[in-house]
C-alpha cells in the first residue's frame, strides 16, 4: 500500500487499465472463493441506478469499467488455457476444445474457435501480451491483432523475441494507439519482418478473392471477399456514389450501398464500354407477351374513370379508389409545360389473368415492375408463329430521340425528386406509363429526369407528378404532396 492510502495501482484510475481498488482482504485465495466474491460484488454494483448518477461519475465509470472488461478477458484465457492443458474437456466426449467451449459457453462456432487459438497464442507465442492484458494497459483488440498479423510465420515468431524490435517494442506502441490504429502498425511491422511472406499472402489473397451472385426466393444474394486494394477500391467506389445523403433520407447505409452498386452496373452497361463491338450489347431482357403490355398500357387515367361515378364498379372496386391530380387548364403564363400530368397509377383489376412479363431466365415480374422497366427502355417487335418460329422483328425504337434527351436534361438539370440534387448521368427521363397506347412521347413537357432510385420509387409507390407554374409537384397514391425539406423549413 502507499502511505496516502491507496494502492500503486488504483492510482492510475484515469486510464482505461486501471485496476480497481484491492480488496479488504490480503492473501492468496482460490479461484473459486475469489470469483464468488466478484460476482457478488458485480452484482451488487448491478443495482446501482446508473441513469440517476452524476454525469461525471458515469463517465468515469466508463473508464474503470473497459478496465474491469480488460482484466475478465485475460482471466477468462487463463482459465480456458488451464482447461486445455489439463485436458478435462475430452472427459465429456466433445470432439475438441472449441466445439467443448462452444456447448460450455453458448458461444458460436466461429467465436469459440478464434476465442481459443487466441488463448492458445497469448499463452504460446505472446507472453508479454497476455500479462499487458492481465494489467489492463491494453484491449483484447490489441491482443487480437497481434495474434492474427504477427504470428503467421516462423520468421515473424522469432522476430518478437527481438528486445529492440519484438513484442515489448509492439506493446510500447499499442498503449499510446487505439486498436484500429496499432492493427495497421502490426500490419507494417509484419511486412518489414518478413517481406517474402508479406508478398507471398498479397499473392495469395489475390488467387482468394471471390464473389458470388445467386438468385434466391424474390431477388439475389450477394456475398465474397475482396482483397485489401481491391477492397478499398470497391468502397471508394460505393461511397463516391452515395455522396452525402440529405437528412430527410431514410435509406440505410446497407440500403444506400446496394443502391450504389447497382448504380455503378447501370452506369457502365450505359456507357457502351462493356464489349462495345459486341453485335448486341449487354443489356437486360425481358420477355412480354403482347396482350399484357396492350392492358397495363390501355388502363391509365386516361382509361378511366376519374369522377367517381364508376367508383362502384369493377374496377374502382379494386385498383381505382386513386384519382391522380387533375391536371390544371393552365397558369396563364403562356408557356409550355404547365398542366402535365406523369402518372404510374394503373387498374390492377384489368391485369388479372394476364401473363406475366419474365427476364430470359424465364423469372416473372410483377406488373409494376414490368412498368417500371418499360418506362425507360428500348423495346423491339418479335412476332412468333404457331411452331414458335420468330415472324417478324421489328426494329428497336427508344423512348425518347437523343436531341429531346438532351433537352429534358438541360431543362431539368438533375433528379427533380425533392431534396434530390443527383446528376443526369446518373438517371433517365420518367413519363407516362401509357405511351405505347399514344404512340410514343413526343412532347418534352411529358418527360422528367429522375435519378434510377427514385425512378424506381415512383413506380413502387405509384406516385404522380404534375407540372404547375414551371415546377413539378409530387403526390401520393393517397393525393398527399411530397414536399421538398426547404417548404417544410419555411412552414
Amino acid at each position: 500500500m502507499s502511505t496516502d492510502g491507496t494502492d500503486g495501482v488504483s492510482s492510475e484510475a484515469g486510464r482505461p487499465g486501471a485496476a480497481p481498488a484491492a480488496s479488504e482482504s490480503s492473501g492468496p485465495v482460490s479461484l473459486s472463493v475469489g470469483l464468488a466474491r466478484v460476482a457478488v460484488e458485480v452484482a451488487a454494483v448491478l443495482e446501482v441506478d446508473v441513469l440517476g448518477a452524476a454525469g461525471q461519475e458515469v463517465l468515469d465509470a466508463v473508464t474503470v469499467v473497459e478496465g474491469l472488461r480488460r482484466q475478465v478477458e485475460a482471466l477468462a484465457g487463463r482459465v480456458l488455457a488451464a482447461v486445455d492443458a489439463h485436458g478435462l474437456w475430452a472427459a465429456d466426449g466433445a470432439r475438441s476444445l472449441p466445439a467443448w467451449y462452444r456447448a460450455r459457453t453458448g458461444r458460436t462456432d466461429v467465436t469459440a474457435r478464434v476465442e481459443v487459438a487466441r488463448t492458445r497464442a497469448l499463452r504460446d507465442h505472446l507472453p508479454a501480451t497476455a500479462a499487458a492484458l492481465a494489467a489492463g494497459r491494453v484491449s483484447p483488440d490489441h491482443a487480437a491483432a497481434l495474434v492474427r498479423h504477427a504470428l503467421t510465420t516462423d520468421t515473424l515468431r522469432g522476430r518478437l523475441a527481438d528486445p529492440d524490435t519484438g513484442e515489448d517494442f509492439l506493446l510500447g506502441h499499442a498503449q499510446g494507439m487505439d486498436a484500429s490504429a496499432f492493427t495497421h502498425l502490426v500490419k507494417a511491422w509484419a511486412i518489414r519482418a518478413d517481406p517474402a511472406a508479406a508478398d507471398e499472402r498479397y499473392r495469395a489473397e489475390t488467387d482468394r478473392e471471390e464473389l458470388y451472385l445467386s438468385r434466391t426466393t424474390g431477388g439475389w444474394s450477394l456475398k465474397g471477399w475482396l482483397s485489401e486494394t481491391n477492397g478499398e477500391v470497391l468502397n471508394t467506389a460505393l461511397t463516391a456514389r452515395t455522396g452525402t445523403p440529405a437528412h430527410t433520407d431514410p435509406a440505410t447505409p446497407a440500403q444506400r450501398r446496394a443502391g450504389a452498386l447497382t448504380g455503378i452496373a447501370r452506369l457502365a452497361l450505359d456507357s457502351g464500354t462493356l464489349r462495345p463491338h459486341a453485335r448486341t450489347r449487354p443489356h437486360l431482357s425481358v420477355i412480354v407477351p403482347f396482350e399484357t403490355l396492350h392492358r397495363l398500357t390501355t388502363t391509365g387515367p386516361h382509361h378511366r374513370d376519374t369522377t367517381g361515378a364508376g367508383a362502384a364498379g369493377a374496377a374502382g372496386a379494386a385498383g381505382s379508389a386513386f384519382h391522380p391530380p387533375a391536371a390544371p387548364a393552365g397558369c396563364g403564363c403562356g408557356q409550355s409545360g404547365c398542366g402535365t400530368v406523369i402518372s404510374t397509377d394503373y387498374d390492377t383489376t384489368t391485369m388479372v389473368d394476364a401473363d406475366p412479363a419474365t427476364l430470359a431466365d424465364g423469372t416473372p415480374l410483377p406488373h409494376a415492375l414490368l412498368a417500371r422497366l418499360a418506362c425507360s427502355s428500348a423495346l423491339h417487335r418479335v412476332i412468333f408463329g404457331p411452331d414458335s418460329q420468330p415472324l417478324d422483328v421489328g426494329r428497336e425504337e427508344r423512348l425518347y430521340t437523343t436531341a429531346q434527351t438532351r433537352a429534358i436534361i438541360a431543362r431539368d438539370r438533375h433528379c427533380q425528386y425533392p431534396d434530390c440534387t443527383a446528376p443526369p448521368g446518373e438517371g433517365e427521363i420518367h413519363h407516362n406509363l401509357w405511351w405505347y397506347a399514344h404512340h410514343g412521347p413526343t412532347d418534352t413537357n411529358k418527360g422528367i429526369l429522375l435519378c434510377w432510385h427514385h425512378h424506381d420509387h415512383v413506380h413502387a409507390r405509384r406516385i404522380t407528378i404534375t407540372r404547375e407554374h414551371h415546377r413539378w409537384r409530387f403526390h401520393r397514391h393517397d393525393n398527399t404532396e411530397i414536399l421538398p425539406t426547404t417548404h417544410h423549413l419555411a412552414a
